[in-house]
């Protein structure tokens, strides 16, 4: 809704958008918090940045947590719920993502994982494992880069 909202503004030429930090740190607020409505916990919304186009799994978005901080950039995608190829069933599993980390544009988080704090992930990187604190990661799939000095 907040995308369109934004195109409808856009598509007013009467209108001026505000353009400022404050008005972007409040809409990523407002983003921050309709997600907390929707299920996902986000343990300080002022802290935390969510990018354009984020998605986040709507099945089990309860299995979601983001601690302050924690940077998710444009068109990243969050999901907590898996398909098994030996039974055919759907599994579940929480996604932790730890104060401080930063997940780079277009991310997909496809298995139940921790990404530690101060972690940082690669632009495109699609996350399968647990992500140890204060590591750079990527590649697909990401990968140990080095360690953040």
């Amino acid at each position: 809704h907040l995308k369109r909202l934004k195109n409808e503004i856009k598509a007013d030429k009467k209108t001026h958008f505000p353009t400022s930090p404050t008005f972007a740190h409040e809409i990523a607020t407002l983003s921050s918090v309709i997600l907390q409505i929707g299920g996902v916990t986000i343990k300080d919304t002022k802290s935390t940045f969510i990018g354009e186009d984020v998605i986040f799994d709507t099945n089990y978005p309860e299995d979601i947590v983001l601690e302050s901080g924690v940077r998710i950039t444009a068109r990243c995608i969050l999901l907590t719920h898996f398909k098994d190829t030996h039974t055919g069933s759907y599994t579940r599993g929480r996604i932790h993502i730890k104060r401080g980390a930063y997940i780079g544009c277009n991310t997909v988080v496809c298995k139940p994982v921790t990404i530690g704090e101060n972690a940082i992930v690669g632009a495109g990187s699609i996350v399968t494992k647990d992500i140890p604190d204060g590591e750079v990661w990527a590649g697909n799939p990401a990968r140990f880069i080095k360690k953040r000095t």
